[in-house]
């Protein structure tokens, strides 16, 4: 046995672990060198996947679907003095005043209570009678309107032949007539638009289908097989009529004439019809007739206009026959967001949007009606203000 001073010990121990590391480190490299050659010849990728943008950009969040408007106007006579201050004034006289509001949404609805045409005889025994000029046509698309509400109890005031001209220049001008045909599958075949990918279906009927003036021309108004007319509101028939559009339209809307002329209020009957058609998947319902404004209500996410008033109309009587309300609804995906009310004043046939006093007056008027059917109203800055979320009644 050889003899190793303590410090050639040392040394020589040193050396060992240097060795030995290097022959650890080596034979490492060596097997990382092997595996990667395996991957590689695997097609096996040993880099992490790069991002797609820049180091310290955020990804972009997902796409939200566009909130898109529609606005609904009341009761549109194009008839009697109108049609004159039309001669006189120029055919678009009558939206002067509002067509920027009906232009600012993406769809404008209207109630059209009166035929265009310049033929027909006037329904005997019926006693008011309204007919517009056929250029009233390019006069409603020119303000705006794509949908026409035809299911009311003016709309054949001259009888068959024009009522089939209103369907016809209507279609001319893009206008898409929803509540009336020449025979029952026309009649009640939904008008369907696209708005930003999402579709919006139309239907409308009216309580007045089936009454007739006179005993020696007993012709009722309601759409038969072989007899042009309007749709009858039958609630059964309606909702199944909304129930067959569900997975077929994004949002649904149901206009209905009905209801007493001149009353403040709908009737128990309405409001329950109303709810049914909710119930059944309208997201909109959309009233007129009464001559005047009634309340909105919030019901299960729906909203329920049962009366706007007039819109487009001659002097009346009645005061607030001269008043009425647009409304403007916003949907985002498949359901209402909010809404908001304009106040309208006819003045000189001319329906106005008005500030101060008169839009106190008629948003305040509004405003208590909503309320007793559960529906707050906030009148803002001259307009009333529907949050549906907050407003949401019945869920």
């Amino acid at each position: 046995m050889k003899y190793f001073p303590r410090t050639n010990l040392k040394r020589a121990k040193a050396l060992s672990r240097k060795r030995t590391k290097r022959y650890v480190l080596g034979g490492g490299i060596l097997l990382i060198l092997f595996a990667a050659g395996f991957l590689l010849a695997r097609g096996v990728e040993l880099l992490p996947e790069q991002p797609k943008q820049p180091v310290g950009q955020h990804r972009p969040a997902t796409v939200q679907p566009k909130e898109f408007s529609i606005v609904a106007s009341g009761d549109v006579m194009l008839g009697r003095r109108v049609a004159d201050a039309m001669r006189k004034q120029g055919v678009h006289y009558p939206f002067a005043q509002v067509a920027l509001y009906l232009r600012d949404a993406d769809l404008a609805f209207g109630n059209l209570e009166s035929p265009l045409s310049l033929q027909g005889t006037p329904l005997p025994g019926k006693g008011i009678w309204f007919r517009g000029d056929p250029k009233g046509a390019e006069a409603l698309r020119e303000a705006g309107y794509s949908v026409m509400s035809v299911a009311n109890n003016h709309t054949l005031d001259y009888d068959t032949p024009a009522f089939l001209d209103t369907l016809a220049v209507l279609r001319e001008q893009g206008i898409a007539p929803v509540g009336g045909g020449k025979d029952p599958a026309e009649a009640t075949r939904p008008a369907v638009k696209e708005v930003h990918g999402r579709k919006v279906a139309f239907l409308a009927a009216t309580e007045m289908a089936d009454i007739f003036w006179s005993w020696k021309y007993r012709r009722t108004l309601e759409v038969k097989a072989d007899q042009p007319g309007v749709v009858k509101l039958d609630e059964l028939q309606l909702v199944d009529a909304v129930k067959a559009l569900k997975g077929k339209a994004d949002i649904i809307i149901v206009s209905l004439h009905w209801g007493t002329e001149f009353s403040d209020y709908p009737t128990e009957e309405q409001r329950r019809i109303a709810h049914s058609l909710v119930d059944a998947g309208a997201n909109l319902i959309v009233g007129h007739h009464p001559h005047c404004l009634q309340g909105v209500e919030v019901y299960r996410g729906s909203l329920i206009a049962y009366s706007l008033g007039n819109f487009v109309y001659d002097k009346q009587t009645r005061p607030k026959s001269q008043e009425g309300l647009l409304l403007k609804v916003f949907f985002n995906e498949r359901s209402i967001s909010r809404a908001t009310l304009y106040p309208v004043l006819i003045k000189d046939e001319q329906p106005w949007i008005v500030q101060g006093n008169d839009a106190s007056r008629i948003l305040q008027r509004t405003a208590a009606l909503s309320k007793e059917l559960d529906t707050p109203l906030v009148v803002r800055d001259g307009v009333g203000v529907l949050n549906i979320s907050e407003a949401r009644q019945g869920v």
